[in-house]
């Protein structure tokens, strides 16, 4: 007698071979068997990989072969088998896509899952090709692509561009508009970035799954469509989707990240985009053994898209040199791609034998453009197909003109420069300073360090490490270009002595210093390129943005949005935002959102929160103790006053100002006073930061610590504690301090990095219990870095038992010795000792806030970091699990997330 598991095998092929699932209750009683046992042996089936299951209501189970779910002996999967990957990591994908196209009578609707970059347009195209391949639609059905993040500014065009609307049915629709589901009538839809479909946009989509219908905007006719609908997101569906959607999209495929794939996929990847660069300019590509082996290893966040462009990158560099050189062939090395693809070879000899399975010599890999087909098709992330024709062209009309060689290579440069700008500045990451004194000479670099103290007294600023190490690497390689006779040019020189006058004057300091200095001629155009690392991007150095903006915050469906509206068409400045607070939703989502909305809006100078009632006011100022933004609070809102905030908002840029004008007018005519959140700049001349991971509890710590050995009044000094949560927020924090203090040192467990400002550890203030250091720095503001002696934890956890009452430290430095020696073991990992010292403070302080029901705050870098050290993430959860349970806690993902910045020090 044959199993249950045979049975049921028997039934699902029987019916496959007549293009048909089974649900759980058909398979009980054509074997009239429980339906509880059918479903548990159909579940089993699937989990095995023998069927597969498709959602819906029932849940329809098949085969998972797409030849016997049609029962097509000769199924074409030219497309498919081609790309890298078919028969590993996207093995399964494959087997669902083939499922959902073949499955009767024109398939199923389908979910495209994955971060970005990992091909979710490729391969929805794919499908459509499978579909075409085997006649599932004719060679007339249209494939359309629809991303629907272009309109979701704008709900009312964006379901005009989807549906279709008459006209007059919004402002702006003078015509009848053919909407893209009328379109791909009888073809294929595919939506990108699905999440960005507002509700009823949702809701309109499953009224067309299930009826087959759908209503333009503005018409009252309904309109009959059949199409098959692929959706495409990067999000989490449960949290963006509405269910009634997402019941209805039978077939979800969740396509792997890169850092999913095999070396030998990734590989196969590399040649296949050598091949396309090949065949597009028309010549032999060589490219180096250790080329291939950092592509091999950088880390990729971008995922296929991204490796595809940096090796465009690679190749353009490569191309234009071969240009200079006047060679036929293009040779690709390390130094033509970007500083985040060069840390590949960095952790190269931890990688080497399975590197070296594909590159197992130093001899070059080959790819010529004869013959070679790529099946891969071109993303987000690709150069202009004309991209190297422009090169070309550029090139051969500055020779016609007489321009010299090395000019047009530096034209060029500059080109491809700018245009890869945003993408690699991302990834660029500074050297240690031994490492820079061994390219550049120890003279630039001490010229460099006094010129960027004196640009940051002059201009009230503070610099991230990088633009030290950045502007040394330049000076050094514009002063060799000089010395050649090399002559520099910079078409950005007008806007610059224009818009930045006090940067170029300044950089015309240092320009003089380096003429004297080596006895060469700088030219405007090279003291331009100077006053630019002055002016670095908003994202690096920070600096403050113009305006202040405003947020109403109100209890209610729509009173905020509503009062928001009328202020904006009033003013006409559009700097008023809201916040809807329903009465039925919690106060901890209410506080998220908030939240949520100031980060995204505040532009650096401030915000003014104006609110009605109740908790709104209190969420503002905890947010501004969280993040770091100045927030200035006024209860009771009315529309003149907001319409205030914003007129004045618009013509200054001092929150301060605007705020104690606004607070006068408003007690002219109002019996109730506005509240203000707490001012972050003190009162002093000398400020000492205490830093930690989240803001609470380390640098509170750390700050009383510091007040009970120094009386700070005989300095005319305070401290300020801050966050590390979140880096945008602190450069704007250090940024305003030091436009009217003088910031002496930063105190904390991680190491900003920010340049000119000295860094005292944790364990180096519980060392010195007299405090030194910093009473050498309140008196002459000189650091000098000592040895370190390396204490028992007993030393500061008496130090810490004395501000924290609610729990017992007796044992925790056997607890905490046992999780730092597991955890070292478990990540392959030493951790400095200043780190445990300012780690085994952080935790302590965590645990306090937690007994006490304090909420953690968010970790602003939380899913980079998850997705960055996933295995260091788990280790900790795993290998601190014994504090938890003996002080009977739970370490929320946040917390996690905290501890693990403490041990990466990033």
């Amino acid at each position: 007698m044959k199993s249950n598991i045979e049975q049921v095998l028997d039934i699902i092929r029987k019916y496959s071979e007549e293009n048909k699932g089974l649900s759980a209750g058909e398979v009980a009683e054509e074997l009239n068997m429980q339906r509880s046992n059918a479903s548990a042996v159909l579940n089993e089936l699937y989990k095995q990989g023998i069927l597969l299951k498709i959602k819906g209501k029932p849940v329809i189970y098949t085969l998972n072969n797409a030849q016997e779910n049609r029962n097509i002996t000769s199924v074409k999967n030219a497309n498919f088998n081609a790309i890298t990957g078919s028969d590993k990591s996207l093995k399964k994908c494959i087997q669902q896509a083939k499922a959902a196209i073949m499955y009767p009578p024109k398939g199923l609707h389908t979910l495209i899952l994955g971060p970005s970059g990992v091909g979710k347009t490729m391969f929805a195209e794919l499908m459509y090709k499978f579909a075409l391949e085997n006649g599932v639609f004719s060679l007339k059905s249209p494939f359309v692509s629809f991303n629907c993040a272009d309109y979701s500014n704008n709900p009312q065009l964006l379901m005009s561009h989807l549906f279709g609307s008459k006209k007059g049915a919004f402002t702006g629709a003078d015509k009848d508009r053919e909407g893209i589901v009328c379109k791909a009538n009888g073809g294929v839809l595919f939506l990108d970035e699905v999440h960005r479909l507002p509700p009823e946009g949702q809701e309109m989509l499953f009224y067309l799954i299930d009826k087959g219908m759908y209503t333009p905007l503005g018409d009252d006719s309904k309109k009959k469509c059949q199409v098959l609908i692929i959706c495409a997101t990067t999000e989490d569906i449960d949290n963006v989707l509405l269910s009634t959607f997402t019941r209805r999209i039978p077939m979800t495929i969740k396509i792997p990240a890169l850092g999913e794939r095999t070396l030998e996929e990734r590989f196969s990847l590399i040649c296949e985009f050598f091949k396309i660069e090949a065949a597009r300019v028309g010549k032999d590509i060589s490219v180096s053994s250790n080329t291939i082996r950092q592509l091999l290893l950088y880390e990729c966040p971008g995922n296929v898209g991204q490796l595809k462009s940096d090796i465009q990158l690679g190749c353009a560099n490569g191309f234009l040199n071969s240009l200079s050189h006047a060679k036929n062939n293009i040779e690709i090395h390390c130094t033509d791609f970007a500083s985040h693809v060069n840390q590949g070879l960095l952790i190269y000899k931890n990688n080497a034998q399975e590197v070296d399975k594909f590159v197992n010599d130093e001899r070059n890999l080959y790819f010529t453009p004869k013959g070679q087909r790529s099946t891969i098709k071109e993303g987000d992330y690709s150069l202009p197909n004309n991209f190297y024709e422009d090169i070309e062209k550029r090139t051969e009309e500055l020779q016609k003109r007489g321009v010299e060689d090395n000019e047009i290579k530096l034209l060029m440069e500059l080109d491809i420069e700018n245009y890869f700008k945003s993408f690699i500045r991302n990834f660029d990451k500074g050297v240690k300073k031994y490492e820079l004194s061994k390219i550049v000479p120890e003279e630039i670099i001490n010229l460099t360090e006094s010129f960027l103290r004196m640009a940051g007294k002059k201009l009230k600023k503070v610099f991230p490490v990088k633009v030290f190490y950045g502007l040394s690497l330049h000076i050094n390689s514009s002063i060799e270009r000089i010395k050649s006779g090399k002559e520099i040019v910079n078409h950005n020189l007008e806007n610059i002595m224009l818009n930045h006058e006090e940067e170029f004057n300044l950089a015309k300091e240092l320009a003089f210093s380096i003429e004297k200095r080596f006895g060469i001629t700088i030219p405007n155009a090279e003291v331009g390129f100077i006053a630019m690392f002055l002016t670095v991007d908003e994202i690096e150095c920070q600096c403050v943005e113009d305006r202040p903006i405003v947020v109403i915050a109100m209890h209610g469906r729509s009173t905020a949005s509503s009062m928001a509206e009328v202020v904006n068409r009033l003013v006409g400045a559009n700097n008023v935002y809201a916040y809807d607070m329903n009465l039925d939703k919690s106060s901890k989502l209410a506080y998220e959102e908030l939240k949520e909305i100031i980060l995204k809006k505040h532009q650096g100078a401030g915000v003014m929160l104006l609110v009605d009632m109740g908790s709104l006011g209190t969420f503002g100022e905890l947010i501004s103790k969280e993040t770091g933004i100045d927030i200035k609070i006024f209860n009771l809102v009315s529309t003149p006053i907001a319409i205030e905030c914003s007129r004045k908002a618009v013509i200054d840029g001092d929150i301060n100002k605007i705020y104690e004008d606004i607070a006068c007018s408003v007690a002219q005519y109002s019996p109730y006073n506005t509240k203000v959140s707490q001012s972050f700049i003190p009162h002093r001349d000398k400020i000492i930061v205490t830093l930690c991971t989240t803001g609470e509890g380390s640098a509170i710590q750390l700050k009383n610590f510091i007040e009970n050995k120094i009386s700070l009044d005989e300095y005319n000094a305070e401290i300020f504690p801050m966050s590390l949560n979140n880096k945008q927020y602190m450069y704007n924090i250090l940024n305003n301090l030091s436009q009217e203090k003088k910031i002496l040192a930063i105190v904390g467990t991680i190491n900003p990095n920010i340049y000119g400002i000295p860094f005292i550890s944790t364990y180096e203030i519980f060392m010195d219990n007299d405090c030194k250091k910093l009473k050498e720095l309140l008196n002459n503001p000189i650091f000098k870095e000592k040895d370190k002696e390396e204490l028992g934890y007993d030393t500061f956890l008496e130090v810490l038992q004395g501000d924290i009452n609610n729990m017992n430290l007796f044992n925790f430095e056997d607890m905490y010795n046992k999780f730092l020696s597991e955890l070292e073991h478990s990540i392959d990992k030493s951790i400095d000792y200043d780190i445990r010292v300012g780690l085994m403070v952080h935790i302590v302080c965590s645990i306090s806030n937690i007994m006490e029901g304090k909420l953690t705050p968010s970790c602003y870098s939380k899913e980079e970091l998850k997705k960055r050290y996933p295995e260091e993430f788990k280790a900790i959860q795993i290998n601190i699990k014994h504090i938890e349970e003996y002080y009977n806690i739970n370490f929320s993902d946040d917390e996690v997330c905290f501890i693990l910045r403490n041990i990466m020090n990033v």
